[in-house]
């Protein structure tokens, strides 16, 4: 066995069968948990950006409602009213300080709160956030809004949320003349904006990107994904070789003595060793069965040969008895004339072109008695199939020569309806001699004096047809399915062996071919069907 043939094997089909689903299995589960882990991902980021969003509204509610006004009554009392700390009165800056501690251990995670108006340049909102300002003054009722946002081609998670001004605002933010100084001398004047009280005057964010936020799913997939190719590579060949030594292994020593069988090399009758009690087990059991049974048919098979044989050999000793009279005519004939010119030879004074011609008529009845009997020892010579190219026509014709004398003799009229374009096919010239011998002498027997014997050929859909019909009184109905059968006959006892139809029906079907019969009260019509081209024997 090559490569190209082991490569293909069982084990190797089988395996690369499993293989392929658990390959296929391992990338739909990869590609299912990347999607659940990007669902959990982006779950974990909106928890913690919610987190983040509501720890800084904590610190801002802190710083404006608790110490803001606790510095500035402290501040009050030291003299000191109109002075502002911005590290601890501004939500604004004490937000971002304590993210910008935050993002020390977190870095990914960015706040920002901005306005479009800040007294802080570094708070001036970008178009995103401009956009959201605008989207939350024409939705007062919304509060927060998250989602997907692309900023400077990056895709990020957001958290939104409006800063809404209240009155404890305009201390810094309403106008120039409520302003602390601090707030000039550190952002100028050009950044006071004149809020007015319950506006959106900007908007707070929490924002991760995706690209950050998915690179640890990402890792694990890719992780889970080498494992699993790793796992699909130990067990494919875990699978290949268990198969290989479970399943493989015993079938290809089934399939060896089969093939040592098939070949001749080892005997039918052998017993293929056993030794699994399982499926494969049952398998060799039924090797031995079918081996046996085989055997036995063989021996059975040989039987039937011989008696094949011997029916063929019966059938062609009784038709030849049958013509045994048109057989002693046909060489009286001839043998009397032969005598008679010997005698003239003899007894009477001739010249030497009468002796000529007498030696001519010897000689003519000679060749004529010698090609009957040469045709008699054809035709009961037990030879196997020999095909040759053959026509149907002169087989019948020579058939009709040999019969001839019985079926003159019973005053039975001859026609004959051969047609002239069938072809040669390959035959046996001999052994069809014999099924037609036996038709038409069985056609003869079934009629009475002044009947009509026909005998047709034609071809029709690839095969050859020939047909002998006679006027008898036919065949009785329950009978027409018996009359091939071997020693079935309507003949009167001693006429007939019950062996001519049976071995025209095996002789046909060596030939790949077929005889039917179609019978009423009118006569019966025998008709043999033989394949054109080349047949094979089936005995061979």
């Amino acid at each position: 066995m090559d490569f190209q043939e082991k490569k293909f094997n069982l084990s190797w089909k089988f395996s690369l069968a499993v293989g392929t689903i658990l390959f296929i299995f391992c990338v739909i589960l990869s590609t299912t948990m990347y999607q659940y882990l990007k669902v959990r991902v982006v779950k974990n980021a909106e928890d913690k950006t919610m987190i983040i969003m509501t720890q800084m509204e904590a610190i801002g509610c802190y710083v404006r409602g608790t110490l803001r006004p606790k510095m500035f009554r402290t501040l009050a009392q030291m003299g000191s009213e109109d002075k502002f700390i911005i590290e601890a009165m501004s939500t604004t800056y004490v937000r971002r300080e304590v993210m910008e501690i935050f993002n020390n251990t977190t870095p990914e995670y960015v706040y920002r709160r901005v306005s479009d108006r800040p007294l802080n340049p570094k708070n001036m909102a970008d178009g995103f956030h401009l956009e959201m300002m605008r989207y939350f003054e024409e939705n007062r009722d919304r509060q927060l809004w998250q989602g997907k946002a692309k900023i400077d081609e990056q895709e990020f998670l957001m958290h939104v949320r409006p800063i809404i001004s209240d009155r404890s605002c305009l201390r810094c933010h309403g106008g120039l003349g409520n302003a602390p100084e601090v707030i000039f001398a550190s952002y100028g004047v050009l950044g006071n904006p004149g809020w007015r009280e319950n506006t959106v005057v900007g908007v707070e964010s929490v924002s991760i990107p995706l690209d950050i936020a998915f690179a640890d799913a990402k890792n694990v997939v890719i992780d889970v994904f080498i494992f699993g190719i790793l796992t699909l590579g130990l067990l494919f060949g875990a699978l290949y070789g268990a198969f290989r030594y479970l399943v493989t292994k015993p079938l290809n020593i089934l399939s060896v003595t089969f093939r040592c069988i098939a070949d001749g090399t080892e005997p039918l009758g052998r017993n293929m060793p056993i030794s699994q009690k399982d499926e494969i087990g049952d398998l060799a059991e039924s090797f031995n069965t079918l081996a046996r049974h085989l055997l036995d048919a063989q021996e059975r098979l040989k039987k039937t040969a011989a008696m094949e044989r011997h029916m063929l050999e019966t059938e062609k000793l009784a038709a030849i008895g049958q013509l045994s009279a048109g057989v002693a005519h046909e060489i009286n004939n001839p043998l009397g004339g032969v005598k008679l010119c010997f005698n003239n030879l003899i007894e009477t004074e001739m010249g030497e072109d009468t002796k000529k011609q007498h030696i001519e008529v010897i000689n003519s009845g000679f060749d004529r008695i010698q090609g009957i009997v040469r045709q008699l020892l054809d035709f009961s010579r037990n030879s196997p199939l020999n095909l040759s190219p053959t026509s149907m026509n002169k087989v019948i014709e020579n058939v009709l020569k040999l019969a001839e004398y019985t079926i003159s003799r019973k005053g039975i009229l001859l026609a004959r309806e051969l047609s002239e374009d069938i072809p040669d096919l390959m035959a046996d010239p001999n052994k069809l001699e014999q099924v037609f011998l036996n038709l038409i002498i069985n056609a003869v027997q079934a009629m009475d004096e002044e009947g009509v014997l026909t005998i047709k050929t034609w071809t029709d859909a690839g095969f050859c047809n020939a047909s002998v019909i006679d006027t008898g009184r036919g065949i009785p109905v329950d009978a027409v399915t018996k009359v091939f059968n071997p020693f079935f006959t309507l003949k009167d006892a001693g006429e007939g062996t019950g062996l001519g139809l049976t071995v025209c029906k095996a002789i046909a079907e060596q030939h790949r071919g077929k005889i039917t019969v179609e019978t009423s009260n009118k006569g019966a019509t025998f008709t043999v069907k033989l394949p054109l081209g080349q047949c094979k024997d089936i005995s061979s």
